[in-house]
């Protein structure tokens, strides 16, 4: 009998923990939460549970829990390069760039052949204003992601956004073309190359990349942006009747700070 008590509570946190999981991917949050608190009841120091929850309140727009949970979690196993990466990533989007570093280069240390703690240190150091180290870290990262994944087009988008800042227009395009090869759905990579084909006066073809953009699911860039960047695309093209389209789209759009 005690075997078993011993059994039973092994594998109970692990089972809440699973169905957490797939609640969450399935986005079903109110069971997802049920099952994580039920897997940190059992185990409060569960570190993948913990880290999950956080997920889940930064999606929830919870970060005092979120932050909880991380710092809970590095502090049961210093050694996860999963709560540690989510960790600075957290810093990364509540914009606390200088606590981001640490996490980020412990989470690289732990696992120095995974993509992202390296995309998030490029991506921080940028917002530092440390654009060398941040050109090396994307070169970094973009040399670890697997090709032809959303992950790799976003560290490409990313790279490129920086080489264009940098006044290196060719090397950005580059990358941005890049980018829509490994993931043709990518939003941002089509924003991108609009820009950049409008910087280059090559106004229809941006009008057409932006267009496309408008279509594709919304992650970073907002819809807002892509209509007031058509809107003075179709401006320079003579097509005032779009222009103005657009421009009362932008206006009516939500207005948020995005970086």
């Amino acid at each position: 009998m005690i075997w078993l008590l011993a059994f039973q509570i092994a594998v109970g946190p692990a089972q809440h923990y699973e169905k957490a999981k797939q609640e969450f991917a399935q986005r079903e949050f109110s069971a997802a939460v049920s099952e994580v608190d039920a897997a940190l009841h059992e185990n409060p120091a569960m570190v993948p549970a913990l880290v999950l929850k956080a997920r889940m309140a930064v999606f929830a727009h919870r970060p005092d829990v979120a932050k909880s949970c991380l710092i809970t979690a590095i502090t049961a196993d210093p050694t996860s390069e999963e709560a540690q990466f989510f960790l600075g990533a957290f810093y990364y989007q509540q914009n606390d760039f200088k606590l981001a570093v640490s996490p980020l280069q412990t989470a690289q240390t732990i696992s120095p052949k995974s993509p992202l703690p390296v995309f998030y240190l490029a991506m921080t150091q940028e917002a530092l204003g440390n654009a060398a180290k941040a050109l090396e870290l994307y070169r970094q990262a973009e040399s670890l992601s697997p090709e032809e994944s959303p992950q790799s087009a976003a560290i490409l988008v990313a790279y490129g956004r920086l080489l264009s800042l940098m006044g290196r227009p060719e090397e950005s395009m580059e990358k941005v073309r890049r980018a829509i090869e490994e993931d043709p759905e990518s939003r941002e990579a089509h924003y991108e190359l609009a820009k950049g084909l409008n910087s280059e006066g090559n106004l229809k073809d941006a009008a057409l990349e932006a267009e496309r953009a408008l279509t594709l699911p919304e992650l970073g860039t907002t819809d807002a942006q892509i209509h007031f960047l058509l809107a003075r695309l179709y401006v320079r093209l003579k097509q005032p009747d779009l222009a103005k389209a657009h421009l009362e789209k932008f206006q009516a759009a939500p207005q948020t700070t995005r970086r």
